[in-house]
């Protein structure tokens, strides 16, 4: 074979094609060479184009063709490279290979982003062969610095969410902050994380119980002698990075046998629930009248039930979406003589699926807005800012009374409501109930209403 440089020009219009024969593959011997060069020779090996990168830059990447025509018929060429936007012609383009001749044709394949070239092929044609000798253009350093980067920051950020999914966290813990001497404390938990939990009991610094709890949430109790005293108990969560750590303290009583009302004992019955279910509240007591009222965290009533003789009231768990807790409090009076007891209780969402996540709840903020104090007497309004389905705004007093109710229509901004003519300082509640989907929810809002002698000037909306 003679060498010659390569004559450039342009394929024809149209021109007859014979039946192409087979070609082979050329083989290399790594998998990075099998990217980076590419040969193909035709069956009678007359004919041989090669394809192979000499250089990787930061822009570019600098191929070689080499084309061999040991055949007696001119050789039509083609250079093209293939982005995610198609295929696109690369310099030299298109071109002539004389017979008994080669040629080798430096290409350069541009890394601009985003639209980078992925491929190099070189088309190689004559009236007996038509094949293609592609190879696999080098991804540019940039990219692969940023795919290290994000790689590493990946690992990180999955390793950081392992880590605190672990750690363990005490979501709730209640325990009753008095009880009558002798009687049994009973305390309710629950916790997330790993870990081993366990409590531990003092009274005047010394230990008197404890032990290990092997459930995630439940209860645990401890027995307190027939003297006064004040019991500490903690309850810690150790896992293999961290460790999570509350206590609490309950005051035993003995109740003087000289009075004429005394509470013996009160316990709500489990002191673990589920939204929905019932709560039986036992106590003893020597008292002619009272009730049994449930109030939250911030001391907002929930429901109240009437004392019985036989010291049983059934109270009902009211619907939540993460553990929460409240208060259980007994009121009862003989004579002019008043008594009360409190005990705390774990509410626990369903375990059914049709509760919806907490993301799903509204609050008071999103639904009304109402002023934190109003003149006694005087009207004041509470402007809606969402419409749910059965929307009511009622205004009731400390001791869950309806004074004024109202139905919400879809529409109305603002809804009225008249302050009673008090003559102390005394706090109200505007209660929000509508419909969310299946399930409904009651929104509670203190409002104070403040007696005209402490001068108090009209409240604004």
């Amino acid at each position: 074979m003679t060498g010659s440089e390569p004559e450039m020009m342009h394929l024809p219009a149209a021109r007859p094609r014979a039946p192409l024969a087979a070609y082979q593959l050329g083989s290399c011997a790594t998998p990075d060479e099998a990217r980076r060069f590419v040969a193909v020779v035709s069956s009678d090996r007359t004919v041989m184009a090669t394809l192979k990168c000499e250089h990787r830059g930061f822009f570019s990447c600098d191929f070689i063709a080499k084309v061999v025509n040991d055949s007696d018929e001119e050789l039509s060429c083609s250079i093209t490279g293939w982005t995610h936007g198609g295929s696109l012609p690369l310099e030299p383009g298109y071109f002539w290979i004389k017979p008994q001749s080669l040629a080798q044709i430096p290409i350069r394949a541009p890394l601009r982003l985003p639209h980078r070239f992925r491929t190099v092929s070189l088309h190689v044609q004559n009236r007996t062969l038509r094949a293609t000798a592609e190879a696999e253009v080098p991804a540019p350093f940039v990219l692969r610095i940023a795919a290290a980067v994000v790689a590493s920051a990946a690992l990180a950020i999955g390793t950081f969410f392992t880590w605190h999914a672990t750690m363990p966290t005490i979501s709730a813990y209640t325990l009753p902050s008095q009880v009558a001497a002798g009687d049994r404390v009973i305390a309710s938990y629950s916790y997330s994380g790993f870990g081993t939990a366990e409590y531990d009991v003092t009274r005047g610094g010394e230990h008197v119980a404890g032990g290990v709890l092997t459930k995630q949430q439940g209860t645990f109790s401890f027995p307190t002698t027939q003297a006064p005293h004040t019991y500490h108990v903690a309850l810690s969560v150790v896992g293999p990075l961290a460790t999570a750590r509350r206590q609490l303290a309950t005051d035993a009583i003995v109740f003087s046998t000289r009075s004429s009302l005394s509470i013996g004992a009160l316990q709500p019955d489990p002191s673990v629930v589920r939204s929905g279910e019932t709560i039986t509240v036992r106590y003893v007591t020597n008292a002619k009248h009272g009730y049994v009222t449930l109030f939250d965290a911030t001391n907002i009533p929930l429901e109240r039930a009437a004392y019985t003789q036989a010291g049983i009231s059934t109270l009902k768990a009211p619907d939540v979406d993460i553990p929460t807790q409240y208060r259980v409090q007994l009121d009862v009076g003989r004579g002019a003589n008043r008594a009360s007891a409190s005990a705390g209780l774990l509410v626990l969402p369903k375990e059914d699926a049709g509760v919806p996540a907490i993301n799903g709840v509204l609050s008071v903020s999103q639904v009304f807005r109402a002023p934190d104090a109003v003149l006694a007497a005087a009207p004041f309004s509470v402007r809606m800012l969402r419409h749910p389905s059965n929307l009511r705004l009622t205004f009731e007093d400390a001791g869950g009374t309806p004074l004024s109710s109202q139905a919400v229509p879809n529409g109305q901004s603002v809804v009225h409501f008249q302050a009673p003519d008090i003559s102390q300082d005394t706090a109200y509640i505007i209660v929000a109930s509508f419909s969310r989907g299946s399930v409904d929810q009651v929104l509670l809002r203190h409002v104070l209403v403040r007696a005209r002698s402490a001068g108090l000037s009209a409240p604004g909306e």
